[in-house]
């Protein structure tokens, strides 16, 4: 008999990817990294020490771990412009506080 386990791990990919997410240091990263967990797809977000705080902007080295059927690289593309694009007339910004956010591509990697 076939696992449920097993036919999950066929159909969905979980990998992981580091990033470098730059924020203004006026919003807490406890809030911005609970509405990254809110986006589609991502099943987890954790901090790394990292922390350098420059001009009012806050450097963090954040941990995404994602699900995916497709090209995960496609999905990184969706992330950053689910995290930084918006269509809101309150915020020019999906996710307030939040200025940039680099993928290191070098770190995808399916676990």
């Amino acid at each position: 008999m076939i696992k449920l386990k097993n036919i999950l791990n066929e159909v969905l990919n979980t990998y992981q990817v580091e990033a470098v997410l730059i924020n203004d240091s006026k919003f807490s990263i406890s809030d911005i990294l609970n509405q990254m967990r809110a986006i589609r797809k991502i099943t987890i977000v954790s901090i790394n020490p990292l922390d350098i705080q420059k001009l009012g902007l806050e450097y963090h080295k954040v941990k995404i771990k994602f699900v995916t059927r497709g090209e995960p690289k496609q999905d990184l593309e969706r992330f950053k412009d689910d995290i930084l694009v918006s269509n809101l007339s309150k915020t020019d910004l999906r996710i307030p506080g939040v200025k940039s956010i680099k993928f290191k591509d070098q770190t995808l990697k399916r676990i």
